[in-house]
Protein backbone atom coordinates (compact mmCIF):
# COMPACT_ATOMS: atom_id res chain seq x y z
CA UNK A 1 0.00 0.00 0.00
CA UNK A 2 1.88 3.47 -0.90
CA UNK A 3 0.81 6.68 -0.50
CA UNK A 4 -1.56 7.13 -3.53
CA UNK A 5 -4.37 5.39 -1.39
CA UNK A 6 -5.00 8.18 0.22
CA UNK A 7 -5.84 10.22 -2.31
CA UNK A 8 -8.09 7.52 -4.09
CA UNK A 9 -10.06 8.19 -0.29
CA UNK A 10 -10.08 11.63 -0.85
CA UNK A 11 -11.26 10.89 -4.58
CA UNK A 12 -14.11 8.51 -3.28
CA UNK A 13 -15.49 10.57 -0.44
CA UNK A 14 -16.04 13.16 -2.51
CA UNK A 15 -17.43 11.56 -5.79
CA UNK A 16 -19.11 8.34 -4.04
CA UNK A 17 -18.48 7.67 -0.93
CA UNK A 18 -20.50 4.97 -0.27
CA UNK A 19 -20.41 2.97 -3.32
CA UNK A 20 -20.90 -0.69 -4.64
CA UNK A 21 -17.76 -2.75 -5.11
CA UNK A 22 -18.41 -5.64 -7.88
CA UNK A 23 -14.80 -6.97 -7.35
CA UNK A 24 -15.72 -7.62 -3.81
CA UNK A 25 -19.53 -7.96 -4.20
CA UNK A 26 -19.23 -4.89 -0.66
CA UNK A 27 -20.89 -1.49 -0.42
CA UNK A 28 -17.74 0.52 0.42
CA UNK A 29 -18.26 3.45 3.11
CA UNK A 30 -15.44 6.14 3.30
CA UNK A 31 -16.69 9.33 4.87
CA UNK A 32 -16.30 9.81 8.51
CA UNK A 33 -19.84 10.70 9.38
CA UNK A 34 -21.15 7.03 7.62
CA UNK A 35 -18.60 4.95 8.96
CA UNK A 36 -19.63 6.29 12.81
CA UNK A 37 -23.44 5.59 11.55
CA UNK A 38 -22.11 2.11 10.40
CA UNK A 39 -20.20 1.11 13.56
CA UNK A 40 -22.39 2.85 16.07
CA UNK A 41 -25.68 1.17 14.50
CA UNK A 42 -25.16 -2.59 14.76
CA UNK A 43 -29.01 -3.42 15.01
CA UNK A 44 -28.82 -2.08 11.17
CA UNK A 45 -24.95 -2.98 10.25
CA UNK A 46 -25.08 -6.40 11.93
CA UNK A 47 -21.23 -8.54 12.49
CA UNK A 48 -23.38 -11.73 11.58
CA UNK A 49 -22.60 -13.12 8.28
CA UNK A 50 -25.45 -15.11 8.71
CA UNK A 51 -26.95 -12.06 7.27
CA UNK A 52 -25.75 -12.64 3.89
CA UNK A 53 -27.46 -15.66 3.58
CA UNK A 54 -23.95 -17.68 4.40
CA UNK A 55 -21.86 -18.85 7.59
CA UNK A 56 -18.01 -18.89 6.55
CA UNK A 57 -16.29 -21.76 7.45
CA UNK A 58 -14.23 -22.03 10.62
CA UNK A 59 -17.05 -20.26 12.63
CA UNK A 60 -18.74 -24.14 13.70
CA UNK A 61 -20.27 -22.47 16.49
CA UNK A 62 -21.51 -19.09 18.61
CA UNK A 63 -18.67 -18.37 19.78
CA UNK A 64 -16.02 -19.17 17.77
CA UNK A 65 -15.04 -15.70 17.00
CA UNK A 66 -16.86 -12.74 19.42
CA UNK A 67 -16.47 -10.20 16.84
CA UNK A 68 -18.93 -12.37 14.41
CA UNK A 69 -22.09 -11.59 16.98
CA UNK A 70 -23.91 -9.07 18.11
CA UNK A 71 -25.17 -8.36 21.30
CA UNK A 72 -26.41 -9.60 23.61
CA UNK A 73 -24.30 -12.76 22.72
CA UNK A 74 -21.00 -10.42 21.97
CA UNK A 75 -21.68 -8.78 25.56
CA UNK A 76 -21.47 -11.96 27.17
CA UNK A 77 -18.25 -13.66 25.13
CA UNK A 78 -16.25 -10.24 25.19
CA UNK A 79 -17.37 -9.68 29.27
CA UNK A 80 -15.43 -13.30 30.13
CA UNK A 81 -11.69 -11.62 29.43
CA UNK A 82 -12.78 -7.87 29.29
CA UNK A 83 -11.33 -7.17 32.95
CA UNK A 84 -7.86 -7.86 32.13
CA UNK A 85 -7.81 -5.43 29.04
CA UNK A 86 -9.36 -2.00 31.40
CA UNK A 87 -6.97 0.78 31.24
CA UNK A 88 -6.80 0.29 35.06
CA UNK A 89 -5.69 -3.92 34.58
CA UNK A 90 -3.08 -2.97 31.78
CA UNK A 91 -1.56 -0.23 33.90
CA UNK A 92 -0.37 -2.98 36.48
CA UNK A 93 1.96 -4.37 33.18
CA UNK A 94 3.91 -1.32 32.93
CA UNK A 95 6.78 -1.95 34.43
CA UNK A 96 6.96 -5.20 32.74
CA UNK A 97 6.39 -4.20 29.47
CA UNK A 98 9.14 -2.11 30.10
CA UNK A 99 11.24 -4.88 30.77
CA UNK A 100 10.09 -6.28 27.70
CA UNK A 101 10.49 -3.10 25.41
CA UNK A 102 14.12 -2.34 27.03
CA UNK A 103 15.46 -5.93 26.32
CA UNK A 104 14.15 -6.25 22.72
CA UNK A 105 15.54 -3.08 21.49
CA UNK A 106 18.34 -3.04 23.42
CA UNK A 107 19.60 -5.82 21.08
CA UNK A 108 18.42 -4.22 17.93
CA UNK A 109 21.16 -3.58 15.74
CA UNK A 110 21.43 -0.19 13.54
CA UNK A 111 21.17 -2.27 10.21
CA UNK A 112 18.39 -4.52 10.93
CA UNK A 113 15.18 -4.81 10.22
CA UNK A 114 13.11 -2.27 12.78
CA UNK A 115 10.12 -4.61 12.27
CA UNK A 116 11.24 -8.28 12.82
CA UNK A 117 14.00 -7.09 15.12
CA UNK A 118 11.32 -5.12 17.88
CA UNK A 119 7.76 -4.20 16.54
CA UNK A 120 6.86 -7.65 16.27
CA UNK A 121 8.93 -9.20 19.09
CA UNK A 122 7.36 -6.17 21.79
CA UNK A 123 3.82 -6.94 21.37
CA UNK A 124 4.19 -10.79 20.76
CA UNK A 125 5.82 -11.02 24.23
CA UNK A 126 3.67 -9.21 26.12
CA UNK A 127 0.62 -10.82 24.84
CA UNK A 128 1.97 -14.27 25.28
CA UNK A 129 2.82 -13.54 28.49
CA UNK A 130 -0.73 -12.11 29.39
CA UNK A 131 -1.91 -15.65 28.18
CA UNK A 132 0.89 -17.80 29.34
CA UNK A 133 2.37 -19.06 26.37
CA UNK A 134 5.57 -20.47 26.43
CA UNK A 135 8.70 -18.76 24.79
CA UNK A 136 9.24 -21.32 22.30
CA UNK A 137 5.80 -21.20 21.17
CA UNK A 138 5.60 -17.32 20.55
CA UNK A 139 6.81 -17.05 16.76
CA UNK A 140 4.07 -19.85 15.83
CA UNK A 141 1.56 -17.77 17.42
CA UNK A 142 3.19 -14.82 15.37
CA UNK A 143 2.57 -17.15 12.02
CA UNK A 144 -0.42 -18.51 12.82
CA UNK A 145 -1.53 -15.36 12.82
CA UNK A 146 -0.40 -13.81 9.99
CA UNK A 147 -1.88 -16.20 7.86
CA UNK A 148 -5.06 -15.63 9.65
CA UNK A 149 -5.22 -11.86 9.01
CA UNK A 150 -4.07 -12.27 5.44
CA UNK A 151 -0.02 -11.17 5.97
CA UNK A 152 0.76 -14.52 4.64
CA UNK A 153 -0.74 -16.38 1.89
CA UNK A 154 1.38 -19.60 0.88
CA UNK A 155 0.27 -22.80 1.66
CA UNK A 156 0.91 -23.22 5.06
CA UNK A 157 -2.04 -22.54 7.13
CA UNK A 158 -3.30 -26.09 7.27
CA UNK A 159 -0.80 -27.27 8.91
CA UNK A 160 0.52 -24.35 11.65
CA UNK A 161 -3.51 -24.17 12.17
CA UNK A 162 -3.54 -27.74 13.30
CA UNK A 163 -0.36 -27.61 15.13
CA UNK A 164 -1.83 -24.66 17.14
CA UNK A 165 -5.10 -26.15 17.72
CA UNK A 166 -3.36 -29.04 19.26
CA UNK A 167 -0.72 -26.49 21.62
CA UNK A 168 -3.58 -24.25 22.13
CA UNK A 169 -5.78 -27.55 23.79
CA UNK A 170 -2.54 -28.90 25.87
CA UNK A 171 -2.46 -25.02 27.34
CA UNK A 172 -5.62 -25.02 28.29
CA UNK A 173 -5.92 -28.94 29.76
CA UNK A 174 -3.49 -26.93 31.99
CA UNK A 175 -5.13 -23.90 33.16
CA UNK A 176 -6.88 -23.96 36.42
CA UNK A 177 -6.22 -20.58 37.94
CA UNK A 178 -7.08 -17.05 38.16
CA UNK A 179 -5.50 -15.82 34.78
CA UNK A 180 -6.86 -14.62 31.30
CA UNK A 181 -6.46 -18.67 30.17
CA UNK A 182 -7.49 -19.81 33.54
CA UNK A 183 -10.58 -17.48 32.94
CA UNK A 184 -11.30 -18.71 29.25
CA UNK A 185 -11.18 -21.87 30.30
CA UNK A 186 -13.95 -21.97 32.17
CA UNK A 187 -15.89 -19.72 30.25
CA UNK A 188 -19.67 -20.12 29.41
CA UNK A 189 -22.09 -18.69 27.10
CA UNK A 190 -25.29 -19.08 27.62
CA UNK A 191 -24.80 -20.97 31.10
CA UNK A 192 -22.97 -24.01 28.85
CA UNK A 193 -19.24 -24.62 29.35
CA UNK A 194 -17.25 -23.15 26.03
CA UNK A 195 -16.16 -25.39 23.60
CA UNK A 196 -12.78 -26.53 23.02
CA UNK A 197 -13.33 -25.12 19.77
CA UNK A 198 -14.56 -21.73 20.87
CA UNK A 199 -11.88 -20.84 23.46
CA UNK A 200 -9.37 -21.86 20.48
CA UNK A 201 -11.15 -19.51 18.51
CA UNK A 202 -11.60 -16.97 21.50
CA UNK A 203 -7.69 -17.22 21.82
CA UNK A 204 -7.09 -16.74 17.95
CA UNK A 205 -8.59 -13.56 18.15
CA UNK A 206 -7.02 -12.05 21.35
CA UNK A 207 -3.53 -13.34 19.83
CA UNK A 208 -4.45 -11.56 16.43
CA UNK A 209 -5.59 -8.22 18.23
CA UNK A 210 -3.05 -8.32 20.35
CA UNK A 211 0.28 -8.41 17.86
CA UNK A 212 -1.03 -7.10 14.36
CA UNK A 213 -1.89 -3.42 15.68
CA UNK A 214 0.62 -3.05 17.68
CA UNK A 215 3.30 -3.96 15.55
CA UNK A 216 2.26 -1.78 12.28
CA UNK A 217 1.80 1.05 14.83
CA UNK A 218 4.82 0.94 16.01
CA UNK A 219 6.30 1.14 12.42
CA UNK A 220 3.88 3.59 11.51
CA UNK A 221 5.12 5.84 14.15
CA UNK A 222 8.89 5.69 12.88
CA UNK A 223 7.27 6.34 9.63
CA UNK A 224 5.99 9.77 10.48
CA UNK A 225 9.21 10.07 13.02
CA UNK A 226 11.37 10.19 9.58
CA UNK A 227 8.87 12.41 7.55
CA UNK A 228 8.82 15.14 10.73
CA UNK A 229 12.57 15.62 11.94
CA UNK A 230 11.36 18.53 14.17
CA UNK A 231 8.73 16.24 15.78
CA UNK A 232 11.50 14.25 16.89
CA UNK A 233 13.32 17.02 18.79
CA UNK A 234 9.84 17.98 20.25
CA UNK A 235 9.26 14.54 21.55
CA UNK A 236 12.71 14.10 23.26
CA UNK A 237 12.41 17.64 24.65
CA UNK A 238 8.56 17.14 25.69
CA UNK A 239 7.35 13.85 26.82
CA UNK A 240 4.02 15.20 27.67
CA UNK A 241 3.55 14.73 23.70
CA UNK A 242 3.82 11.44 23.90
CA UNK A 243 0.39 10.46 23.84
CA UNK A 244 -0.44 13.25 21.49
CA UNK A 245 1.73 11.96 18.70
CA UNK A 246 0.16 8.22 19.03
CA UNK A 247 -3.14 9.19 18.91
CA UNK A 248 -2.29 11.42 15.84
CA UNK A 249 -0.61 8.76 14.49
CA UNK A 250 -3.49 6.16 14.72
CA UNK A 251 -5.60 8.60 12.56
CA UNK A 252 -3.03 9.26 10.52
CA UNK A 253 -1.88 6.03 9.28
CA UNK A 254 -4.51 3.59 10.83
CA UNK A 255 -3.04 0.17 11.42
CA UNK A 256 -6.34 -1.28 10.41
CA UNK A 257 -7.47 0.39 6.86
CA UNK A 258 -10.85 -1.10 6.80
CA UNK A 259 -13.13 -3.40 8.22
CA UNK A 260 -14.45 -6.31 5.56
CA UNK A 261 -17.38 -7.65 8.02
CA UNK A 262 -20.51 -5.66 8.53
CA UNK A 263 -23.78 -7.23 7.21
CA UNK A 264 -27.25 -5.44 6.14
CA UNK A 265 -29.70 -6.82 8.92
CA UNK A 266 -32.39 -5.07 7.68
CA UNK A 267 -32.59 -2.93 4.08
CA UNK A 268 -31.26 1.06 4.92
CA UNK A 269 -30.59 3.63 2.90
CA UNK A 270 -27.24 4.84 3.69
CA UNK A 271 -25.95 8.35 1.87
CA UNK A 272 -28.22 7.99 -0.59
CA UNK A 273 -27.95 4.57 -1.69
CA UNK A 274 -30.12 1.47 -1.20
CA UNK A 275 -28.66 -1.11 0.46
CA UNK A 276 -30.83 -4.29 0.86
CA UNK A 277 -31.16 -6.75 3.49
CA UNK A 278 -27.95 -9.45 3.65
CA UNK A 279 -25.46 -6.65 1.55
CA UNK A 280 -22.13 -6.99 2.56
CA UNK A 281 -20.86 -3.38 3.96
CA UNK A 282 -17.09 -2.74 3.95
CA UNK A 283 -15.80 0.74 6.18
CA UNK A 284 -12.86 1.90 5.55
CA UNK A 285 -11.26 3.86 8.72
CA UNK A 286 -8.56 5.02 6.93
CA UNK A 287 -10.60 6.94 4.97
CA UNK A 288 -12.61 7.87 7.51
CA UNK A 289 -9.99 9.40 9.45
CA UNK A 290 -8.58 11.40 6.98
CA UNK A 291 -11.85 13.25 6.23
CA UNK A 292 -11.79 17.15 6.12
CA UNK A 293 -15.49 17.05 7.15
CA UNK A 294 -14.15 15.54 10.61
CA UNK A 295 -10.44 16.97 11.03
CA UNK A 296 -8.88 20.06 10.42
CA UNK A 297 -5.84 19.70 7.74
CA UNK A 298 -6.74 16.04 7.80
CA UNK A 299 -3.47 15.56 5.59
CA UNK A 300 -1.22 16.99 7.71
CA UNK A 301 0.20 15.38 10.83
CA UNK A 302 -0.54 17.52 13.66
CA UNK A 303 1.09 16.15 16.85
CA UNK A 304 -1.04 19.19 18.70
CA UNK A 305 -4.27 18.62 17.14
CA UNK A 306 -6.99 19.56 19.37
CA UNK A 307 -10.05 17.63 18.04
CA UNK A 308 -8.99 13.51 17.39
CA UNK A 309 -11.95 11.82 17.00
CA UNK A 310 -10.22 8.97 15.24
CA UNK A 311 -12.01 5.80 14.62
CA UNK A 312 -8.67 3.71 14.41
CA UNK A 313 -10.18 1.37 17.41
CA UNK A 314 -13.38 1.41 16.01
CA UNK A 315 -15.97 2.55 17.90
CA UNK A 316 -19.46 1.42 19.60
CA UNK A 317 -20.02 -2.20 20.90
CA UNK A 318 -17.07 -3.72 18.72
CA UNK A 319 -14.52 -1.06 19.96
CA UNK A 320 -10.77 -3.15 19.92
CA UNK A 321 -10.60 -4.97 23.09
CA UNK A 322 -7.25 -4.17 23.48
CA UNK A 323 -6.93 -0.72 22.75
CA UNK A 324 -5.76 0.39 26.27
CA UNK A 325 -2.91 -2.12 26.02
CA UNK A 326 -1.14 -0.91 22.32
CA UNK A 327 -1.51 2.72 23.87
CA UNK A 328 0.55 1.74 26.52
CA UNK A 329 3.02 -0.48 24.56
CA UNK A 330 3.28 2.42 21.76
CA UNK A 331 3.48 5.19 25.06
CA UNK A 332 6.72 3.50 26.16
CA UNK A 333 7.94 1.76 22.57
CA UNK A 334 8.16 5.38 21.80
CA UNK A 335 10.29 6.57 24.58
CA UNK A 336 12.55 3.77 23.46
CA UNK A 337 13.15 4.11 20.19
CA UNK A 338 13.92 7.65 20.86
CA UNK A 339 16.39 6.56 23.13
CA UNK A 340 17.78 3.90 20.66
CA UNK A 341 18.43 6.17 17.36
CA UNK A 342 19.73 9.65 17.39
CA UNK A 343 18.23 10.83 14.42
CA UNK A 344 15.54 8.45 12.79
CA UNK A 345 15.33 8.76 8.78
CA UNK A 346 13.45 5.44 6.85
CA UNK A 347 15.73 3.95 4.55
CA UNK A 348 12.81 3.56 1.91
CA UNK A 349 14.91 1.81 -0.70
CA UNK A 350 15.24 -1.05 1.51
CA UNK A 351 11.86 -0.89 3.67
CA UNK A 352 8.96 -2.65 2.15
CA UNK A 353 5.17 -1.84 3.07
CA UNK A 354 2.87 -4.58 3.38
CA UNK A 355 1.32 -5.69 0.46
CA UNK A 356 -2.51 -6.03 2.24
CA UNK A 357 -5.13 -3.43 1.37
CA UNK A 358 -7.01 -4.26 5.26
CA UNK A 359 -3.39 -3.45 6.93
CA UNK A 360 -0.99 -0.36 6.82
CA UNK A 361 2.71 -0.86 7.95
CA UNK A 362 5.60 -2.47 6.98
CA UNK A 363 6.76 -5.21 6.20
CA UNK A 364 10.05 -4.96 6.44
CA UNK A 365 11.41 -1.17 8.10
CA UNK A 366 15.27 -0.29 7.75
CA UNK A 367 16.66 2.87 9.02
CA UNK A 368 19.46 5.28 7.28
Amino acid sequence: MTQDIFSYYSKMRCEDPVSFNRESGSWDVFDYEDVYYVLMHNEIFSSDPSYSGRVPDGRRGPGASFITIDNPDHKELRNISAPFFLPSSIEKYSEHIKKISSGIISSLKPDQDFISGYAVGLPVNVISDLLGVPESERQMFKTWSDYIIGNRRDGGFDQINRYMYAKMSEIFSDKQGDDIMSVINRGSFKSAPLSNEQKIGYVMLLVIGGNETTTNLLGNMVKVLSENPGIQELLRENREYYKNFIEETLRYYSPIQFLPHRFAAENHVLHGRQIKKGDKVSIWLGSANRDEKAFDNPEEFMINRRKNNHLAFGMGVHMCLGAPLARLEAEIGLGDILGKFDSIKVNRKKSKMLDNPMVYGFSELYLE
